[in-house]
């Protein structure tokens, strides 16, 4: 199906993810953070990154922007949650500089197979994102 990239420092839970994904028939590949991430995708680029945003190293947010930066039409899934506290907060600053979509940790499966699938129906359709321009007057 699907090219998937998993970046998550927790190894439980990016095994986790990526047997779930392998059981949907994607092909993943693993890191854990998102220089390593980044130097994965750009050896073997992806059709799907899902993120943690904190991460040690590179952290999810500075690892989205680059990522969308430089690859507008690219699928990419922001999550977090746990013990961060300011999580949701997070995840809205991610998906405001190119993150798709969200995902607040803890997440059932469905949720995840079903957004992975939402992203990928998107195709590789560039994901710009403009401001709105200031009211006059």
């Amino acid at each position: 199906m699907a090219s998937i990239l998993i970046l998550e420092d927790d190894d439980m839970f990016r095994g986790f993810l990526a047997d779930a994904l392998k059981s949907a028939g994607h092909e993943v590949r693993e890191a854990a953070d998102g220089e390593k991430g980044l130097r994965m995708f750009n050896a073997q680029p992806a059709d799907l990154v899902l993120t943690d945003i904190i991460m040690p190293g590179k952290e999810g947010i500075a690892t989205v922007r680059e990522l969308r930066k430089a690859h507008p039409g690219l699928g990419i899934i922001a999550m977090s949650g746990g013990v961060a506290i300011n999580s949701p907060l997070y995840l809205d600053i991610a998906q405001g500089l190119g993150a798709d979509r969200k995902l607040q940790k803890p997440f059932r499966l469905e949720t995840l197979l079903q957004t992975v699938d939402e992203v990928l129906a998107m195709g590789n359709t560039p994901r710009v994102r403009t401001r709105p321009k200031p009211k006059e007057g």
